[in-house]
């Protein structure tokens, strides 16, 4: 039979439906590619069942996955020292630091928004860091 004359149909609600060789690869491609993400999940879970059959403590598991207590207070303790150190910049540092990490702001879009070249805000923001770096250690 010539490959021309293959006639390309998907099953849809007990249905045979024709459709073009771009579709049908299209479709199969797309079913393979979920079944090998399936097959990776299914790897990758740890199920209650798995954990018993390897002799894990579930609760060890849940332990070691959250943060714990200590972490987030050192985290937020972290968190308002750094931003006690942003306040101690002078304006031009201080604005420049908040449109990049505060705003989500890029480096190119603030060069188009000042005029002041990308290659200078860089400069600006690594010299800006190595000064937080130096507050943050006092």
């Amino acid at each position: 039979m010539d490959n021309h004359d293959t006639e390309y149909t998907l099953l849809v609600g007990k249905k045979r439906i024709p459709v073009t060789q771009e579709v049908y690869k299209a479709y199969y491609r797309c079913r393979d590619r979920e079944k090998y993400l399936d097959k990776l999940a299914e790897e990758n879970n740890i199920s209650l069942e798995g954990c018993a059959e390897k002799g894990i403590s579930v609760e060890y598991i849940i332990a070691t996955t959250e943060d714990s207590m200590e972490d987030a207070i050192i985290l937020n303790e972290m968190i308002a020292r750094m931003l006690r150190c942003v306040k101690m910049l002078d304006g031009p540092d201080r604005k420049l630091i908040v449109e990049l990490y505060l705003h989500g702001k890029s480096e190119r879009q603030i060069s188009r928004e000042t005029g002041v070249p990308q290659r200078t805000i860089n400069d600006r923001k690594r010299k800006i860091l190595s000064k937080l770096k130096k507050l943050m250690e006092k």
